[in-house]
């Protein structure tokens, strides 16, 4: 059951967290300056995302092709 409580304890100071963003986002006046900043915020870790994604896939080929040598001896 404490597994429980804790869980549902984070889930509320979360949304907590999240409430309080987008109140503070909808209240101030910078909130154009501050979507820029989170936008490229996003936007390179979406790239950074991608990046690692690109290099595991490329390891990925680089074992198989090796497995794919081995296999064939």
């Amino acid at each position: 059951m404490k597994n429980v409580d804790s869980k549902l304890l984070l889930g509320l100071v979360i949304g907590a967290a999240v409430g309080s963003a987008v109140g503070y986002l909808v209240a101030t006046d910078r909130k154009d300056e501050i979507l820029d900043e989170l936008n490229n915020v996003v936007g390179k870790v979406k790239e950074g995302f991608n990046n690692a994604i690109a290099k595991y896939k490329e390891g990925k080929q680089e074992v198989v092709a090796k497995a794919e040598e081995v296999a064939a001896e």
